[in-house]
């Protein structure tokens, strides 16, 4: 098990979409066709009807009240993290958080409007550029000092191969194989960890592949380049799900934590009332709907909870 550290996962987080399949190269070699083909399956968004789902006053009587005259949540995110939020071919947010925010918006009577942002900057921002935070957050205690955090998913570390496991890998051993992932990211730590580990037991050591982006990592596993894929959970299983059955998901998600929607402590009303309306979405099937449209089902919880311990 990889020890808990407080993140949204990556340490230099993804490029948007658009940017990242025109510099996606790999670093050990030339951009492939199927590396294109998968770059442009991840600019496919699913269309997700929202229309069913109606307004909840009991919830909608928590909001407060600036916000309930304004009509509209206002929410900062970093767009450059596929599939939880990132810009699509038309410059506006998509992802699936964009399409929880969206769903939450309507239970509480209310439009929602997204803000582009850098990550750091959202946190400090809540409760006054912005109303809430939804952006791939991991709910930690040194953030639970700052802000409150309404959960509503669940991510952790996820492994991916060929279709078949060609490579026999059986997490969490990597000794011995050619892993590909991410540069820049969480995964760097994971991949010197597991390759010390190898080592100090006399096995063979990890073969690091890293790429620029995660497409071209997944193509590398797709395409047998690499042996396995390592990256967060929710990437990894988007990136099974555009692969139309050349990659499958194998081993346990690990160091799973909870993903949080960012509000203010000084508005705790607010906070009951993004609760609420997480869990009319879990109970109504509506959130299952919206993660499974993104390949990320695997990430539904039972129970929101405000400042989960």
């Amino acid at each position: 098990m990889i020890p808990s550290r407080p993140r949204r996962r990556t340490v230099l987080r993804s490029l948007p979409v658009a940017l990242g399949a025109a510099l996606a190269a790999p670093a050990l070699g030339g951009c492939t066709h199927a590396s294109e083909r998968l770059d442009a399956q991840s600019n496919a968004i699913p269309t997700i009807d929202l229309s069913g789902i109606r307004k909840q006053d009991d919830l909608a009587d928590l909001v407060p009240a600036e916000i309930r005259e304004r009509g509209t949540l206002v929410n900062g995110a970093a767009l450059n993290y596929a599939p939880g939020e990132f810009v699509g071919s038309g410059g506006e947010a998509v992802g699936y958080d964009m399409d929880i925010l969206a769903a939450v918006g309507k239970v509480l009577g209310l439009d929602t409007h997204t803000e582009s942002a850098v990550f750091a900057q959202i946190i400090p921002s809540i409760g006054s550029k912005y109303d809430v935070g939804i952006s791939s957050f991991t709910i930690d205690p040194d953030r639970l000092k700052q802000v409150s955090m309404v959960s509503y998913f669940s991510a952790g570390m996820a492994y991916a191969v060929k279709k078949g496991n060609p490579y026999g890998i059986t997490p969490p051993d990597l000794c011995g194989t050619r892993v590909a992932h991410q540069v820049g990211t969480y995964m760097d730590d994971v991949v010197a960890e597991r390759d010390a580990a190898c080592r100090k037991d006399g096995g063979k050591g990890v073969i690091d592949q890293p790429y620029v982006g995660n497409a071209d990592a997944a193509t590398a596993a797709a395409g047998g380049k690499a042996d396995v894929l390592i990256g967060d959970s929710p990437v990894v299983a988007y990136a099974v799900e555009k692969s139309h059955g050349t990659l499958e998901q194998i081993g346990a998600i690990e160091d799973s934590a909870l993903n949080g929607i960012v509000v203010s402590k000084d508005q705790p009303e607010l906070a009951r009332a993004l609760q609420g309306a997480v869990q009319h979405l879990i109970d109504s099937g509506d959130l299952h709907d919206i993660l499974d449209a993104w390949g990320n089902a695997s990430g539904m919880i039972k129970t929101s909870e405000v400042d989960p311990q």
